[in-house]
């Protein structure tokens, strides 16, 4: 059978009856391989059929699959179920070589869907074929790789620009932070702010996606997230559910066609009572590192931001108390620390065997492990860390 017949299977399980019968006499389906890169995989298929399973709402994972797949000449068909709301969503939003079905669709549908995916890759093909001959004939020059550079340089340092030149000390709350972009630029962003005399408002972002349109949502986040509301000379600080949600619609006013969901966790502290309410939008819960030694993670409810323009978060209040240690981070740090692919729990482990350590001294060793990887490899992702210690 030819080779531009084969269908790769992109999931952990096995490809269920409705693919295979959809399939049948027309594709060869061959599963993908785990230790292979998925974009190489791609490029070597003329269809492909994608299941992300428990993943479905987990909005790196769906990233890494749509950057898999803008990066080849696959037409891939992804398979979600019903209740996957938030995949259904970013993908209803993003334009792509990919189409939608739901997970249990018929053969039939699907078998139209993958003919239909078929008779787009003579035109991809030949669209390929001709940027890549206008590369190879207007390679870029010596200067011209300078220009570039400098630009990227321009850009990284407008964005530090928009980071927090000093962490601010109010009350018994003291900060530090590791923030290490993946290139030049990053698709994190994190800010520390005194509201007023007796309260602390702090979050970390992490834009879906790397590079330029990744850096410049976190430049918009940074300016359109509102702490306080403000009425001739009175303000009224806002509650974290509140500030996300006006966020949320911000970014889905801009309509992006690209790079246009990211998650977000967002803090107010009254340092005068300890309480801490935290509202959350997709991004990994914060950890509560008791000054007895016990940990709690912060569960608070909340969907992406940038997909559903009428979203509502969930707010979450805890009381802290001297001692106490709050981690911030963004999922790179995770993937950056994993044993295997896909295994994030070993962060909090390890972020709870240093909570006795002072938070410089503890940061500056999650530094160290993270380049100490077993695999070699640099990190994949863009890693941010922000602590915040209750003083005694």
């Amino acid at each position: 059978m030819a080779a531009s017949a084969k269908l790769l299977w992109v999931s952990d399980q096995p490809a269920p009856w409705n693919v295979r019968k959809a399939a049948q006499g027309r594709w060869e389906v061959q599963p993908y391989r785990r230790d292979v890169p998925l974009a190489g995989q791609l490029r070597e298929s003329a269809l492909a059929v994608a299941c992300p399973n428990g993943e479905a709402n987990d909005p790196q994972a769906l990233a890494r699959l749509l950057d898999a797949i803008d990066h080849a000449s696959a037409v891939t068909l992804v398979l979600l179920p019903d209740d996957a709301k938030v995949a259904w969503g970013v993908l209803s939003r993003r334009q792509g070589k990919f189409l939608c079905a739901r997970q249990d669709a018929p053969p039939e549908e699907l078998a139209a869907k993958l003919a239909a995916a078929e008779s787009l890759q003579p035109a991809i093909r030949d669209l390929e074929r001709e940027l890549g001959a206008a590369r190879r004939l207007g390679g870029a020059s010596e200067a011209d790789l300078d220009e570039l550079d400098e630009e990227m340089r321009l850009a990284a340092r407008l964005q530090r620009d928009f980071l927090p030149r000093r962490l601010p000390e109010v009350g018994c709350v003291r900060f530090a932070v590791l923030y290490r972009p993946l290139g030049w630029v990053s698709g994190d962003i994190y800010d520390v702010a005194r509201l007023d005399e007796t309260h602390v408002g702090f979050y970390v972002a992490d834009a879906v996606g790397h590079g330029m349109p990744a850096a410049l949502l976190t430049m918009f986040i940074k300016q359109a997230l509102r702490t306080k509301r403000i009425a001739g000379h009175s303000y009224e600080i806002l509650p974290p559910e509140v500030s996300l949600a006006q966020l949320n619609e911000a970014i889905c006013e801009q309509n992006l066609s690209s790079c246009q969901f990211c998650t977000a966790v967002y803090c107010v502290l009254d340092v005068k009572t300890l309480s801490l309410t935290c509202a959350r939008a997709g991004h990994p819960e914060p950890l509560l590192l008791r000054a007895d030694g016990s940990r709690q993670s912060l569960a608070a409810s909340g969907s992406l931001l940038g997909v559903f323009a009428e979203e509502r978060y969930e707010p979450l209040t805890v009381p802290l108390a001297p001692g106490d240690r709050l981690v911030l981070y963004s999922d790179g740090v995770e993937d950056a620390l994993a044993d295997l692919p896909g295994d994030r729990s070993r962060f909090a482990d390890m972020v709870s065997s240093l909570a006795g350590r002072p938070r410089d001294e503890m940061l500056l060793q999650l530094t160290a492990w993270i380049d100490e990887r077993p695999d070699g490899t640099r990190p994949k992702d863009d890693i941010t860390v922000v602590v915040a210690d209750i003083e005694p």
